[in-house]
């Protein structure tokens, strides 16, 4: 096993299982995502860094450049409403797409909050999903 996948075990984990007090921020601001499987309808945490949002908070469908979208992405599209931890606050959100031109908007902030993602663009061949998880309430 690589030790980043390692490291994403641990660190969810670690984020999960102390309730935000430890993974809310690792240099970067992470939210830990419960998505529902798109096929199997399972649980699966996911921690990712996230960006700022008015309306919550945004996440990026980069998979670190790879040609596919992660999986996160399809089980979102599959079932948007979910629960996520961000910090010590858990919320449940809705997931949405952002429109090229929103995403062409905000796409500027992200670069500058996390510069690799230009990379991971080129590299991936294909547009990237941005998703806002837009907060409904805090539990």
């Amino acid at each position: 096993m690589p030790n980043f996948a390692l490291f994403t075990k641990v660190h969810r984990f670690l984020y999960h299982h102390t309730r935000g007090v430890i993974g809310g921020n690792l240099g970067a601001p992470m939210v830990l995502m419960y998505t529902i499987g798109a096929k199997t309808g399972a649980s699966r945490p996911v921690p990712l860094q996230y960006y700022p949002h008015p309306d919550g908070i945004l996440v990026l469908g980069s998979n670190n450049g790879q040609a596919k979208a992660p999986g996160w992405y399809f089980n979102l599209k599959a079932h948007p409403d979910i629960d996520i931890r961000v910090g010590r606050e858990k919320r449940r959100v809705s997931a949405e797409q952002l429109s090229p031109d929103q995403a062409a908007a905000a796409w500027p902030a992200m670069v500058q909050q996390n510069p690799p993602i230009a990379g991971y663009a080129a590299a991936a061949g294909r547009p990237l999903p941005i998703m806002l998880l837009r907060t409904l309430h805090v539990y």
